[in-house]
């Protein structure tokens, strides 16, 4: 199937998976907790909520000894970029950005703020790994873990939304997806809600 194809079905899937409006997760408590390497190893992932989005990822969602943990598997390119949004209890907005660079940023006075690089606190994600330095590419990076400190953002419910840039092998990129469909990034009213609890 051509790419552009296969990219309309994945835009289509989407656009009927936008209609599943505010998306309840309940995330388990598990005593495993999870390696933020980038690999969705089973024995560290079988007891987390899921949530499917055919032909483009794959979502994780688990808490064990003071973290909640994310995992964002693409499941038809070999790379990809990640932006987790997320609204805890306190009506704060964050964007945890993960890519060959983490990155967090809060919205405030109605905009959000360029990037600062390397300021995560109190959480981590699995960054690019460089392939060659001279064409500027990376390894294949499919899948991304996110190890969020609990008590970092207060609440025990969490919104969240995710914008999704594909990589392809050619490191070509293919515009965001955003999940949920319909959403925005600065509110979170139409984001998954997460019950911690």
């Amino acid at each position: 199937m051509p790419r552009f194809a296969v990219y309309v079905v994945a835009l289509l899937c989407l656009a009927s998976f936008a209609f599943a409006a505010e998306q309840q997760v309940r995330v388990p408590h598990s005593s495993t907790v999870v390696m933020v390497d980038g690999k969705l190893s089973l024995d560290e992932w079988k007891d987390a909520a899921k949530v499917e989005v055919p032909r483009v990822v794959d979502i994780y969602f688990k808490q064990a000894a003071g973290f909640v943990y994310i995992a964002v598997a693409y499941t038809k390119f070999p790379s990809g970029i990640v932006d987790l949004y997320l609204a805890p209890g306190d009506g704060q907005i964050y964007d945890l950005h993960a890519s060959a660079k983490l990155g967090e940023r809060q919205f405030e006075g109605g905009k959000w703020p360029e990037w600062t690089w390397w300021n995560n606190r109190d959480w981590v994600a699995n960054v690019s790994r460089v392939d060659s330095w001279e064409k500027r590419t990376f390894l294949p990076e499919p899948i991304r873990e996110y190890q969020i400190r609990r008590s970092r953002f207060p609440g025990d419910v969490w919104r969240v939304r995710f914008e999704l840039t594909e990589i392809t092998e050619q490191n070509e990129t293919f515009p965001v997806i955003v999940l949920p469909g319909e959403s925005n990034n600065h509110n979170p009213a139409d984001w998954f809600v997460l019950n911690l609890k």
